[in-house]
């Protein structure tokens, strides 16, 4: 089995994209190099749409070394949060959660493992609990301002990303097909989008700009 070199999945980016402005490349695992990629992409301009669609789901603690937070946690809630701060503000920005945030524990306690560790790591519950905890996130931003086809999914992706939907709707949860989803009741509690904002901030320094 070969695993394709990054430098080839940025060449393949290129040849199925040849209107592209470009092809950014960086560790989500790393806060210095997902700083990077904002810079990068604030000098390419201001978009008209960003889909934070980077994400894991099963693996390892694998500590991340600027912050010790597990690598799944880091790249599902602090790399959107990174990016949402440094990123030229878009017209639409898009996150990607899961119908498993249903399954999160809601208590929003040492939501990056910091306490807990490595020996009591879960890495299903990790992954639930991350998606409730974007879904705050992205309830906190937009307060501010299974069995379906793969296809049902991108057909969402593509009309969020396009703007074919209502422009006075934010902070929503959409699911495959274009319904817009029931997700759990707690995802719109503000004092539960407070806590994940903040400890967002505090672990990395950045503060959300309305």
């Amino acid at each position: 089995m070969t695993r394709p070199h990054p430098q080839e999945r940025v060449e393949d980016a290129k040849a199925k994209c040849p209107g592209a402005a470009g092809v950014l490349v960086a560790d989500l695992t790393s806060v210095t190099e997902t700083r990077k990629l904002a810079e990068q992409a604030n000098e390419i301009g201001t978009f008209d749409a960003v889909i934070l669609s980077a994400g894991l789901l099963y693996g390892p603690f694998r500590k991340t070394p600027d912050t010790g937070v597990p690598a799944m946690v880091f790249v599902n809630v602090i790399t959107p949060y990174i990016l949402s701060c440094l990123l030229k503000k878009p017209k639409r920005l898009i996150f990607i959660a899961s119908v498993l945030h249903r399954e999160a524990n809601t208590n929003v306690k040492d939501i990056f493992w910091l306490e807990r560790g490595e020996k009591e790591f879960q890495d299903f519950s990790a992954y639930c609990d991350s998606k409730f905890h974007i879904m705050l996130l992205t309830n906190a931003l937009g307060g501010q301002g299974g069995t379906d086809k793969l296809e049902d999914g991108v057909e969402t992706y593509v009309m969020l990303a396009e703007g074919d939907y209502d422009q006075s709707l934010t902070g929503l949860y959409f699911e495959p097909k274009r319904k817009i989803g029931e997700p759990l009741a707690a995802t719109a509690d503000e004092n539960l989008q407070e806590i994940v904002v903040k400890a967002c901030e505090d672990i990395i320094g950045l503060k959300l700009v309305a």
